[in-house]
């Protein structure tokens, strides 16, 4: 009889709808990301809408090196995809070169048709999306917390100067030793520190002489740069081995095929007008895969066979339990 029970409620539609999982979240940390060079993989996303600046901005477009951490931090008005397209090609590709892989989410700005053409005009080989409710897959949103900080710690009591001092912001956040590769942002791309104050070309006690040792590291480090990004992607997989042994601690590795039907979370919102909660909502809803993109992001339709995009695998159910 318990058999029986078990496996009634477990095939049950309106159980497997509106009850949480008992089981660990699905999926354990995906491989690091592939990069070996800076601005060879780039994230992007949008900060905003924030109150308009008297500059009338009211977005941030955050870029971001994957390899060196390296961040560009742009003030637009609108989050439209001219704008953004222009800010890629203009101050990205022509300044930086163009990159092999570019991550970004599934914002209309960049999903657009203009974005598609850009990237086939520069021939950039791999466009990436992170899967729907899982911003974490991208990079840039790590340095999004640390932008947010920062801005909201210069404004004082008027918020519409947050624009202001974002220059000075991206110069910290590039002259920062970082933690995992023991360099700045700024050696890994340039090659050498930026000069913070015109006196490190100056020594007191000689007066107007330069001194040329800052010259000669410049030089010689250009010549260790191999060995050094090569160091650089060995500690990133290195940290990456470390976070996957805390990520993957609750987390329970599982794999779908093609064709399983599953269950996946859902994302509704409360409607008051229309008296409607969320919290009474069903939790889960029936899909189908009818891709596997990787082990942990899968393409989904709906029941009546709408494509409903690519999800993590973080958001779905098991519901054949065995007794």
């Amino acid at each position: 009889m318990h058999h029986d029970v078990v496996k009634f409620v477990s095939s049950c539609d309106t159980c497997c709808a509106h009850k949480h999982a008992t089981h660990a979240t699905l999926g354990i940390m995906g491989r690091p990301k592939d990069c070996s060079r800076p601005f060879q993989m780039l994230s992007m996303d949008l900060i905003g809408p924030l109150p308009p600046s008297r500059k009338q901005n009211t977005f941030i477009f955050v870029v971001t090196c994957c390899f060196s951490k390296y961040c560009l931090l742009f003030p637009i008005r609108r989050a439209t995809s001219e704008i953004i397209a222009k800010l890629i090609e203009e101050k990205v590709f022509l300044v930086h070169g163009v990159p092999s892989t570019v991550l970004m989410d599934n914002g209309k700005q960049f999903t657009g048709n203009l974005l598609k053409k850009l990237f086939n005009d520069y021939n950039v080989p791999n466009v990436k999306f992170t899967p729907k409710y899982t911003p974490q897959v991208n990079t840039v949103e790590r340095y999004n917390k640390v932008i947010i900080t920062a801005v909201s710690s210069y404004i004082e009591n008027d918020h519409r100067f947050w624009d202001c001092n974002l220059p000075k912001i991206q110069f910290a956040m590039n002259t920062a030793s970082n933690e995992v590769t023991k360099y700045s942002p700024s050696f890994l791309v340039h090659g050498r520190e930026l000069v913070t104050s015109g006196l490190h070309y100056i020594d007191a006690e000689l007066g107007d002489e330069i001194i040329f040792t800052p010259r000669d590291e410049y030089a010689e480090n250009l010549g260790n740069l191999r060995k050094i990004f090569d160091k650089v992607q060995s500690s990133l997989v290195q940290a990456h081995a470390r976070n996957s042994e805390h990520y993957n601690l609750r987390r329970k590795d599982h794999n779908f095929k093609v064709g399983d039907t599953i269950w996946k979370k859902t994302f509704y919102l409360s409607d008051k007008n229309n008296m409607y909660s969320k919290k009474l909502a069903p939790k889960y809803v029936q899909c189908k895969i009818v891709a596997k993109k990787s082990n942990l992001v899968y393409e989904l339709e709906d029941m009546q066979g709408n494509n409903i995009g690519h999800w993590h695998i973080k958001d779905f159910k098991i519901t054949n339990y065995k007794v």
